[in-house]
């Protein structure tokens, strides 16, 4: 998992972790805990942030949340 990365990506798409865990259903602690690797993304999470954040590349979806 890269978190800066994905992170940058939430702040370019003009996203907090707030509003994006809002946009997941999820609290914003829980997004947090996924971001630093302490608990995994579900595909669906991974799925619907990629949609989000407009991550069309697969190298880049993978980059981002395989480890």
């Amino acid at each position: 998992m890269q978190a800066n990365l994905l992170k940058g990506k939430i702040m370019a798409a003009g996203y907090t972790q707030r509003s994006l865990a809002k946009k997941l259903n999820i609290s914003d602690n829980t997004l947090s805990n996924k971001i630093n690797g302490k608990t995994s993304f579900t595909c669906d999470e991974a799925v619907t942030i990629c949609n989000l954040l407009s991550i069309v590349d697969n190298n880049e979806k993978a980059h981002i949340f395989l480890k």
